[in-house]
């Protein structure tokens, strides 16, 4: 029985249906949120990638410090920055259920800075998950304070977040501060929670519900 509605042309189109508007409304989601971009502060422009970003991506993600502490790999190639800038430059929304990149520029010099990543209702469909990283020589001015605050509250409205969540490893104590002075809250410590690199990495989880923040 069970079977043959499975198969009925009543149920594979409301399937279909369903299917297609799961479809649209995520499109609608993301392309309402990539519309908001560019954002200004007083000292930055965050705004969407563009494929001539590649040479000053690579700037700090080749940067053996920068790298240290993420999950990229270094050495990283010139020919995968160049990449990954046309692929985000390309997008028309941003994939709801997947990970986007946005870029910070420095507003006096129209550099290329740093970027951040946004994952978009991951496992948890109520979340934004965030990571970032920043060129060594803008290190310690709050940049990332000041980029964060500006566009955590304008994403995580558009895409309906109540709770969002990083997670760092437990040696990169600048980007724990960061999250701690934006009013997340540190989880326990997660031994071994990855292995990057070649080596184990304890890390924390970070969280930080909506309607408590003060940003």
């Amino acid at each position: 029985m069970w079977a043959a509605l499975l198969r009925s042309p009543f149920f594979i189109a409301e399937a279909h249906l369903v299917s297609a508007f799961l479809f649209f409304s995520q499109f609608w989601y993301g392309a309402a949120m990539i519309s908001k971009f560019p954002i200004s502060t007083d000292r930055l422009i965050v705004r969407r990638f563009r494929a001539d970003d590649a040479a000053a991506f690579h700037g700090w993600r080749n940067d053996a410090e920068v790298a240290r502490y993420t999950l990229w790999d270094f050495p990283y190639p010139m020919a995968e920055a160049e990449a990954f800038c046309r692929e985000q430059a390309a997008f028309e929304a941003f994939p709801i259920g997947g990970w986007c990149q946005i870029m910070i520029e420095e507003k006096a010099s129209g550099l290329a800075i740093g970027d951040i990543g946004l994952g978009l209702r991951l496992e948890d469909k109520d979340s934004l998950t965030v990571g970032y990283s920043l060129h060594r020589p803008y290190w310690g001015q709050g940049l990332m304070f000041e980029a964060l605050k500006a566009i955590l509250p304008v994403v995580a409205a558009e895409i309906d977040a109540v709770i969002l969540k990083a997670e760092i490893d437990i040696r990169n104590a600048a980007s724990g501060r960061v999250l701690e002075k934006l009013g997340f809250n540190r989880g326990p410590l997660k031994e071994k929670a990855s292995f990057v690199k070649d080596e184990w990495c304890d890390e924390y989880d970070y969280h930080l519900k909506v309607d408590q923040w003060s940003l």
